[in-house]
Parts: structure tokens; sequence; C-alpha cells
């Protein structure tokens, strides 16, 4: 299902990822596998912050995602950056390989693994990085609620039931959201939130939530330790029918 952006999603994720250094943190953790040589493909790039942050260890980087409005933000931040060697490209990454084969593809918080893979397959000739969840339980909910859709211990056991070769590791990265004021804050729960009652979104619930900042445009700030899989693996190691 494609993800849907909407002003206020784009807005609270450009923040987020412009206040912490959790893209360039993910980027450091791809580098030994990257070189000045490398054409990489980031697959389902959103705002593309983690295009950005690839950009310095490749050649080129290409940018697929299906929205637009998205892939705008790229855009602006390319040309105030004076960043060349990023291209963005709007559409379905299974419905647009490229001429020659990726040397390298990124999948950050994309999909299942079985769609991963297939696409990997068609569209690569080398290293592929799947970024995935690895926690249990919804973080921007009152309730618990248990978290659907592809995981990282899941995905692991898919390739090791197929005899896919990888390797893999669990990173623990901050991407929290800072806040311009606590009305701020409530909408951004009120978009992310599981909770059907969104007035279970309280004042005292925010406070317990939020830490205050000294910075004047940020001056709330919610912590979040991403809790995430890692996993590396040959595309030319991905069989027929995965």
């Amino acid at each position: 299902m494609m993800f849907r952006w909407g002003p206020d999603r784009i807005r609270f994720m450009r923040d987020a990822s412009e206040y912490g250094d959790y893209n360039q943190r993910l980027a450091e953790w791809m580098s030994p596998w990257l070189n000045q040589d490398t054409h990489i493909c980031d697959a389902g790039c959103g705002l593309g912050y983690l295009s950005l942050a690839l950009a310095p260890y490749v050649k080129q980087v290409t940018a697929v995602d299906k929205n637009a409005d998205a892939l705008r933000v790229l855009e602006e931040n390319c040309r105030r950056q004076n960043i060349r060697n990023v291209k963005a490209l709007c559409g379905d990454i299974a419905l647009m390989p490229p001429k020659e084969p990726y040397d390298s593809m990124a999948f950050c918080l994309f999909g299942h693994i079985q769609e991963i893979l297939a696409i990997a397959r068609r569209q690569c000739r080398g290293e592929v990085f799947v970024i995935i969840k690895n926690d249990a339980a919804h973080r921007f909910s009152v309730g618990s609620y248990a978290l659907e859709g592809n995981h990282y211990q899941t995905a692991c056991r898919y390739l090791r039931e197929r005899g896919i070769p990888f390797e893999s590791r669990t990173l623990k990265l901050e991407l929290g959201q800072p806040f311009r004021n606590r009305e701020d804050a409530r909408r951004f729960f009120q978009l992310y939130s599981r909770d059907e009652d969104k007035s279970a979104i309280t004042d005292n619930f925010l406070r317990k939530k939020l830490v205050e900042t000294e910075n004047d445009s940020f001056p709330y700030y919610l912590p979040h330790a991403r809790k995430l899989g890692f996993i590396q693996l040959d595309a030319g190691n991905i069989p027929t029918i995965p």
C-alpha cells in the first residue's frame, strides 16, 4: 500500500529528518559496501533524506518513489545543497527497471521481503540493503497496539528457509520528533495514533510524552529510539522464485 504523505506528514518527517542524524547514521552503516563507482537506488525513498545522506559515498543515487509531493522535497534539497549526483524518479519501482542494473539497492521500511527480493533480483547486480522494523508495538498511540506487516525476524526467517545467504544485525537509532508547539504535538499523535478515540490524546498525555528543549524553533521534542533490523545480501544469490 502506498504511504499517504499529505502536507502534515511531510512537514513532520521533514522536521524530524533535519533535526537529527538518523539518515546519516543509516548511510554510515551501508558505507563499507559502497564506493565512488557505485550507482545505488533508494527504492521507495519518500522525502529522500537517506538519498541525500548516501550521496557523498557513491557516484550516483537514483531515488524512486510514487509520491510526487515527497519527491519535490528531495529536489528542493538537492538544489539548495547543490547536490548533483541524486536523481529523483516518480513511479512504481517494480515497474521501472533501469537500462543497466543498479550496483546496489536500498529498501528502507519498504514493504514485504518477498517483494523486495523480486525487485532486487530483476534490477540489481550487487549489494542489497533491507532496513526493516524491529519494534513489537506501535509507539505513537495511547493504547497498546502490535505492529503489523513486515518485520525483521520474519524477513530473516524467510531468507534462511530459502537458503539465501545474508548478514544481519539490529540497530537502535534516534528518530525523535521536534515540535513548534503543543498543538503541533497533538496533531502528530492524531495523525499517527492507532486509537479510535482521539480524545485520549489529552494535555496530561502530551506532558508525559514530550521533553522541553532550549531550541527556540522547536521547544518540544518527542524522543523515539527506532528499533530496526539491517539486512545485507547479494542480489546474485536471490533465486528465480524467492
